[in-house]
């Protein structure tokens, strides 16, 4: 597995805080394909200016810094007085004008599940910085009061365990992040929509493959794969010429399972395209509403490439 790197920022300056403690177990913790670096720089910092510059500034050009050389980061805050720590959101502040956090993805970790509101402000705001807060990956753990130190987190079968799966599940959503995405727009290479969406695609830079229903054929699992994710009255083209050609019974007494029989036997009733991301179904497209502009907001950063049919 590709190795990724981390930044582990604790929010709090006391020697003995306990979310400093707990990234320092979370390094320790860590798997050979991920490394922790932890920041210890925030004290550093001074008050935010927005009339200074980054680079004005050491402490917070080397923050910066780390920042971006970093694949992703852990942040484990405390709450004071229903709010992040003043260190916490200071060094947020710093930040706000940068890329740093730009589709950055950030993990975080809670040390005491008390602390509630704290850790929804701190979401909101780099939210609004625009990163990446991966779920998965975060994590609320009961260390306060557990009198645990580094190596008691790190023997603790529960704790370890819940910290070793959210490190797993951080890697997977880095690593998925950065692995380009290529796209598969399904349909019929003679259709006037599916045309639109593919010189759509192609003047966006949007890499993808197509699959031609007709060439390439329909399997049962995949039409099955359309219809989970898809509303099915929709999925079928009441508005097509195969549908205008089907019996009157073949039209009538329509379930989800008649029509995903319809669709597989006659695959033309299928309302084209149906562009698959890898994370959601487009079905559709209209070139008055900017095409996928609105589904695809890396529109324009890869290059287009058609690759060979590949079933899903």
């Amino acid at each position: 597995m590709p190795l990724v790197r981390i930044l582990a920022i604790s929010g709090s300056l006391r020697a003995a805080s306990l979310n400093s403690t707990l990234l320092r177990a979370v390094a320790g913790l860590a798997p050979a394909d991920v490394h922790i670096e932890l920041f210890t720089g925030l004290g550093n910092l001074p008050l935010f200016n927005p009339d200074l510059e980054i680079t004005g500034s050491p402490a917070v050009a080397h923050f910066y810094n780390r920042l971006v050389a970093a694949d992703g980061v852990i942040i484990a805050s405390p709450e004071y007085a229903h709010g992040v720590t003043g260190v916490m959101k200071n060094a947020l502040d710093w930040m706000v004008g940068s890329e740093a956090f730009v589709n950055k993805q950030v993990a975080l970790f809670n040390a005491s599940p008390r602390a509630t509101i704290a850790q929804a402000s701190l979401k909101e705001t780099l939210t609004v910085m625009s990163a990446q807060v991966i779920e998965t990956a975060s994590i609320t753990l009961p260390i306060i009061g557990s009198n645990l130190d580094e190596l008691g987190i790190v023997a603790h079968p529960s704790i370890s365990t819940s910290i070793r799966e959210a490190l797993r599940a951080f890697h997977t959503e880095i690593v998925a992040l950065q692995s380009p995405k290529t796209h598969t727009l399904y349909g019929i290479k003679n259709c006037d929509t599916v045309k639109k969406a593919r010189s759509w695609l192609d003047q966006n830079g949007i890499a993808y493959r197509f699959h031609d229903f007709r060439t390439d054929g329909l399997t049962p699992e995949l039409l099955q794969h359309f219809a989970d994710h898809l509303d099915w009255t929709k999925l079928l083209n009441r508005s097509s010429t195969s549908w205008r050609q089907l019996s009157a019974e073949q039209q009538s007494d329509l379930t989800r399972e008649k029509a995903i029989q319809l669709m597989l036997t006659t695959p033309t009733l299928i309302k084209r395209p149906v562009l698959d991301t890898g994370d959601k179904l487009i079905l559709g497209y209209t070139a008055k509403d900017g095409g996928y502009a609105a589904s695809l907001p890396g529109a324009g950063a890869a290059k287009t490439e058609n690759y060979p049919t590949e079933l899903l």
